[in-house]
């Protein structure tokens, strides 16, 4: 008979094997390049197809080179192979060449181990909750597969395995748990050796232009998540603040990331907003803020222009504290600020021009002409809308004059150099303004769809001011948030926002807020366990002592008296509680040496012991026989059973030598 590492695999368990392996690496299909994506499910396929035709399997020769081909495919596409990207390809190429020549039960031990690792390298990528459900369900299966795979024969209840299975992963939970407490945290991830080729992230940028901003308005993903330590401000002091835009030629802002002088004195003029906010990967290095921050994570500045910029790129979720107001001064301008704030583009026109000086003809301060201009907006026949008609040469004048339909990037820019015209510093900010408060968590979700533009004007005594022109056209904007999914794409049509009606909607907004609410728990609580908490819970332990190199040598410490422990427990269990089944065979073997003398050997397995008794007592042969068999299979067989045992204890019972 051959080794069971030889046995084949039946056709079950070739199917079930290649379903599992394919789900495993069914995320990994979207991070690498099309050609291996393809490659994989090609082969997958072929494979899937030749479980039941066996000469369609490939000889060695076949093998050995569609295996250089995948390896070619892998350098082609990653000529130096190294880092996160190239080992992720090499590895699904690899599962795929050994779903190839999968045939016996050797070949489920590499496999399941190999699905195993492509599971931990998804977390490379994203770190969702659904993608942590999806692991653990995935860890659960493929282990059933490990056990069932070593049994003789297949398990005669097929959701036997999955339950040894779900025994085995909590027996193992303590220790999963004391670990993710007490293994030392790190600043970066571990794999984050080398830069890798990064997905376009979706956010606000360093540049606007006409339409930049309702492009992004579109889309309903999640730009941010804020946690309050006070009650949520209201939707008119959420303006989240982002890239300031100082430079145009006209057509185009740009954020200036250069001016790395510090912020001036900020008067704040209410008590400060404390806030933790949990940011998704965006271009840049903004962090956002509400209104000006008065308080800032350890790793940015706050630079001249208030910009909250942090000391390197955001390409993973952050989470960071801030503490801001709304109601505030800032003080003085200096004459290389006032400057930039002035400063006029080229193409500026007469009837621009002219509007201005309408507004000061009638005299008054700075903030009169202000209120003009927000009074013209207000009462002239401007339209919010995500389509506006295409705008020329000179974008300011035909929108101000002829069109008179735009989103908030139109309003903001516009009435940005009407300020200008009138000797009034200003500058355009951008960011985001509102988000939708859930319930079920009572922290605050920021869509993309909130990206918003504004201006900010200097005025004497109060210093740098906010005006959100778009206010004066659609207040509504201010109090709902845009709906991307009532979006018509027909130009000038107006922007439709939130409708909360119906029980449908009203159930489905709740489900949302669920899942939301269940991602956020994960990122807050689990993919938030910084270094920083980490201390802090040391601290309420009184283990403030241990960090850094003295905490992972007690948590090595730990958990090995922990593996000792529970080395020592399984043990004591084992020798306190024997097998029923054995500890009646052993009661028969004392019968025997009490009524005849003969004493089983501690190497001496049943039937060996039964030959011996046998043939020093030929008469003893029928029943010794039928115990000996009866037990051999009640342990070993598959006859174990309430009625087999009590028969067993039975015929012991009777024996008498």
């Amino acid at each position: 008979m051959a080794p069971a590492a030889r046995m084949p695999l039946s056709r079950v368990q070739q199917y079930t094997l290649l379903a599992l392996l394919t789900l495993t690496a069914l995320p990994h299909l979207l991070n690498v390049e099309i050609r291996v994506s393809l490659l994989f499910l090609l082969l997958a396929g072929y494979r899937f197809v030749a479980v039941g035709r066996g000469r369609l399997l490939p000889g060695k020769l076949i093998l050995f080179l569609i295996t250089m081909g995948a390896l070619g495919n892998v350098l082609l596409l990653y000529p130096i192979l190294f880092g996160k990207d190239a080992g992720v390809a090499l590895l699904v190429s690899m599962l795929a060449l050994k779903l190839m020549e999968m045939r016996v039960k050797r070949d489920v031990h590499i496999l399941v181990f190999i699905g195993y690792f492509m599971l931990i390298t998804q977390f490379l990528y994203r770190e969702d909750t659904w993608l942590v459900v999806y692991a653990l369900m995935m860890v659960i299966a493929l282990t059933a597969t490990l056990i069932e795979s070593n049994r003789i024969h297949p398990s005669a209840h097929p959701l036997g395995a999955l339950k040894v299975s779900l025994w085995m992963l909590a027996q193992s939970l303590p220790l999963m748990i004391m670990l993710f407490i007490f293994f030392p945290r790190f600043s970066s991830p571990l794999w984050n050796l080398v830069e890798q080729k990064h997905s376009a992230v979706t956010g606000v940028t360093g540049n606007i232009s006409p339409g930049s901003i309702s492009r992004l308005s579109r889309s309903s993903a999640v730009a941010f998540r804020v946690d309050f330590t006070q009650q949520i401000p209201p939707p008119s002091q959420r303006y989240w603040r982002g890239p300031v835009f100082s430079s145009s030629d006209g057509k185009n802002w740009e954020a200036d990331e250069a001016d790395e002088l510090p912020a001036g004195v900020i008067k704040g003029l209410n008590p400060p907003i404390i806030y933790s906010v949990t940011l998704e990967p965006t271009p840049g290095r903004w962090l956002y803020a509400l209104e000006l921050p008065v308080e800032i994570p350890a790793d940015a500045q706050l630079r001249s222009d208030y910009q909250l910029l942090r000391n390197t790129p955001i390409r993973r979720r952050i989470r960071y504290d801030v503490s801001s107001v709304t109601d505030y001064q800032t003080g003085t301008l200096s004459e290389e600020v006032r400057t930039k704030s002035l400063l006029l583009p080229p193409g500026i026109s007469p009837r621009m021009l002219d509007l201005v000086d309408s507004w000061q003809q009638r005299n008054g301060s700075d903030s009169d002409v202000v209120l003009r201009a927000l009074d013209y907006f207000r009462e002239q026949p401007f339209f919010y809308t995500l389509y506006p008609p295409p705008l020329g040469e000179s974008p300011a004048d035909q929108f101000l004059f002829e069109t008179r339909r735009g989103f908030c990037e139109h309003y903001a820019t516009s009435f940005t150099l009407l300020m200008r015209i009138a000797g009034i510093p200003a500058r355009m900010v951008g960011g985001y303004q509102g988000g939708q408060v859930n319930p079920l968590g009572n922290y605050l979700i920021v869509r993309q769809s909130d990206a918003h533009a504004w201006s900010e004007v200097w005025l004497q005594g109060r210093g740098w001011q906010r005006v959100d022109p778009t206010v004066a056209v659609a207040p509504e904007r201010i109090e709902q948030a845009i709906d991307p999914t009532l979006i018509n794409d027909v130009i000038g049509a107006p922007v439709l926002f939130n409708l909360e009606e119906g029980t449908l909607y009203s159930v489905l907004k709740k489900l949302r807020w669920g899942v939301d609410a269940l991602n956020a728990s994960w990122h807050r609580w689990v993919l938030g366990y910084s270094k920083e908490r980490q201390l802090y819970l040391m601290q309420l332990l009184h283990l403030g002592a241990l960090h850094g190199q003295k905490l992972a040598f007690a948590m090595i410490a730990a958990t090995g008296l922990s593996l000792l422990l529970l080395t020592l427990t399984l043990l004591y269990r084992v020798r306190s509680k024997p097998d029923p089944v054995y500890s009646t065979y052993l009661d028969f073997c004392r019968r025997v040496q009490r009524f005849r003398g003969v004493v089983r050997m501690a190497h001496e397995g049943p039937l060996d012991f039964a030959e011996r008794v046998t043939s020093k007592f030929p008469e003893l042969h029928a029943s010794v026989a039928a115990i000996t068999g009866l037990y051999i299979a009640i342990r070993y067989g598959r006859q174990d059973s309430k009625s087999n045992r009590r028969r067993l204890k039975r015929m012991i019972r009777s024996f008498h030598g």
